[in-house]
């Protein structure tokens, strides 16, 4: 069987599309921040959500997963390994016991406040290659709002 990129006959080559181009800038930034966050044995994912919880209330599953445009089951799939290094702490709503809360430990406080500079040395150099990257960021942030049900 030989690869055809356009055999469906549409013409269209989809890994050539805005939508491929997206998710291939995402994975290369991600592999450079995940190979700077390294040494601390977390990857972007990781300290992007442990950065959702250092908040004043303990914010609730279903709010990360908005937060972060996931799905619940992705961000509990993401919470076990923090969960195993005891750097978050589950919850429960002091109102409703059914809905479960998510905290940073002190260990997880720790490691965000060590990951932050890591991950903005990052945004920065990303940034210093993304030309008029206000302008950049306004657009991503319009195309995310665009599509959020």
């Amino acid at each position: 069987m030989s690869y055809r990129p356009n055999a469906a006959g549409s013409g269209y080559d989809a890994s050539a599309g805005i939508t491929a181009s997206i998710l291939r800038a995402a994975r290369v930034v991600s592999r450079r921040t995940d190979a700077a966050l390294q040494h601390l044995d977390l990857n972007t994912g990781q300290l992007i959500l442990l950065s959702c919880l250092d908040a004043d209330a303990p914010p609730s599953i279903g709010e990360v997963a908005a937060a972060l445009g996931a799905d619940r089951t992705t961000v509990t799939a993401s919470l076990k390994p923090l969960l195993r290094r005891r750097l978050v702490a589950v919850l429960a709503d002091p109102e409703d016991a059914r809905l479960r809360r998510l905290s940073l430990t002190g260990e997880g406080y720790q490691l965000l406040s060590c990951g932050l500079p890591v991950i903005l040395d990052a945004d920065l150099s990303t940034a210093g290659v993304i030309q008029l990257h206000q302008q950049f960021r306004a657009d991503l942030a319009r195309l995310i709002r665009s599509f959020q049900v």
